[in-house]
Parts: C-alpha cells; structure tokens; sequence
C-alpha cells in the first residue's frame, strides 16, 4: 500500500487535500490547530487516520461510486456525533455514495476509516454474504456492535495505514472486510442507538442559515422565529449538539468563513475589513479581538501569499 503522512496547522488546508470530499471545517474551541492525516491507498481501498487539535463541526460529502466505514479511536474532550447521533466508543457509522455528512468532533478526537468502491465491496459481500439482519444495517448512518468487535477493527485499520506487510490490494481489502464483516454480524445482534433529535436539525438549520446569510446574519430571536421554537430549545440544543452556546457557534462559523477567504485571497484581491464585512462584522477592531481569540493569530498572518 502506498503510505502518507500529513501535518497540518491549518484545516482548510487539511480539507484541501481531498477536494472530491467537499469538506468544510469550523472550528468552535479556542486555539491554534493542529492536525495529521495518515492514509494508506491500495486499489480501490482507501484507510485513513485523522487528528484534529481542537473541537471541529466536519462537513462533507462522500465521493460518487465509494462506500465509507468510520470508527473512533479514543473519542477526545467530548462525545463525537455524526448525523446526530453519539457516536460512542462501540459505535460505527456508515457514508455511501452522494451522502452529506456532519461530524461534531470534540477536541482530540481521532478517526480511524475505510472506504471501498462501492463494486468492490459488493463483490466482497458475494463471497463471505451477512446473514439478511446484517445485511439491513448497511441503510443504517450509526451502528452499535460488541465492543471487541470493534477493537478488531480499529487494530486492522491501524495495521493497514502503519504499513504491515500488506502490499497488495486483495491483501488489503480482505483484512479490512474481515473485520467489517465481524462488527456488522455482532452489530446485528445489539440493541439499536438512539436516533437522531430535534436538537440536530435545530443546529443543523441556524447553521444553513447563518451560512448563507451574508453581510446580515439573523440574530437569536429572529432564528428562534425562524424555527418556531424557544430560545431554551434554541440553547439546548447546542449545548447538546455542539457543547458550546448558539452566539458563540454562530460567531464562530463567520470568523470561519472569513478566514477561509482571507487564506484564498490576497489583500490586493480582498483587505481584512472587506472579508470580515462581507461576513456581518462592521467593527474592525471587535472582530480582530475574536478572531484572536479564536484561532490563536490576527487575520493579517492569514493572508494569502502572493505569488
């Protein structure tokens, strides 16, 4: 398998490497960020390691033709949640083709995946078939199964993206099938997780929302209006959803949008008060102090460089 390693001390960069993904990074937690990614590519068979330093909202969608099976690996400052639901130490999810994701990770967490072709894994399924209850839970986004299944599974990956003596692709895609197939047969067997509440599609509204805002992001009120729901509901489900208040979520989304601008483009393209504008901040000297805040730097280190 050809094995990389990645450090990066920026996720929009971090997110860049692999554009098919469409992924979008916010970062809630106060700090500078750091972050790795190891992967391991054999054929269709794709294993990666992804850290994060600090509390990120994950945004993405899984490439057309692909097949995605993700675990914990030490859940960090927090309980991770995907679509939604917890996604507990026993816990795996499940993307396919087209399907947009939202991974709250707290701070720490690390992500240990696979992704097959989706023909790929079909044939692998033709030649060791899951019993009709296991086989069901492939339309499933969260699984709950033994927890030493998932042990198993997490030691696979973590043999396959460190290297190993797996150098060709069958020798790759059987071992991470056979332990896949483990969890998904003891999977079969576990009470279901609790699905996913009000309080993700509170988070996951406000978010489209003040996204696509602009210039003139809605305040609390008008968002609680907006939804027909109470500002406790409103607090409550960020607390729940993303451990942090809906102000500072918020907030933090628009710096996020204006540093990914400032990093894209040069100040002859785009100065500092155009892009915090353009994102609702009209007092330059308060958005410089939050931006600090929040990424640990002032906007002008983030500016692109000039060619």
């Amino acid at each position: 398998m050809a094995i990389t390693l990645d450090l990066y001390d920026d996720f929009h960069l971090h997110g860049a490497s692999a554009p098919e993904w469409q992924q979008r990074y916010l970062q809630l937690s106060q700090g500078v960020m750091r972050s790795t990614l190891a992967e391991a590519v054999s054929g269709g068979v794709h294993v990666f390691r992804k850290w994060m330093s600090e509390r990120v909202v994950q945004q993405g969608c899984l490439p057309a033709g692909r097949l995605c099976f993700a675990v914990g690996n030490g859940q960090g400052a927090g309980v991770p949640r995907v679509q939604g639901r917890a996604l507990e130490d026993h816990s795996l999810f499940l993307l396919r083709a087209g399907e947009d994701f939202t991974l709250q990770r707290p701070r720490g967490m690390e992500l240990l995946a696979v992704t097959f072709e989706a023909e790929q894994f079909r044939r692998l399924l033709d030649a060791r078939p899951l019993p009709p209850q296991a086989l069901r839970l492939l339309s499933q986004p969260v699984l709950r199964a033994p927890a030493e299944a998932v042990a198993r599974l997490r030691h696979a990956l973590l043999g396959l993206v460190q290297g190993g003596d797996t150098a060709h692709e069958e020798a790759a895609a059987c071992i991470a099938f056979e332990a896949l197939h483990a969890v998904l047969e003891g999977a079969a067997g576990a009470p279901p997780g609790v699905a996913g509440s009000s309080a993700s599609f509170i988070v996951s509204e406000c978010h489209r929302i003040v996204a696509a805002s602009g210039a003139a992001p809605p305040d609390i009120e008008a968002l609680c209006r907006r939804l027909r729901t109470s500002r406790r509901s409103l607090q409550n489900g960020f607390r729940q959803m993303a451990d942090t208040t809906p102000v500072h979520y918020l907030r933090s989304l628009r710096l996020n949008a204006v540093r990914g601008r400032l990093l894209a483009t040069s100040a002859a393209q785009c100065s500092v008060s155009q892009a915090a504008e353009a994102q609702g901040f009209h007092q330059l000297s308060h958005f410089s102090q939050r931006y600090k805040a929040l990424f640990g730097e002032l906007p002008s280190a983030d500016r692109k460089s000039v060619v």
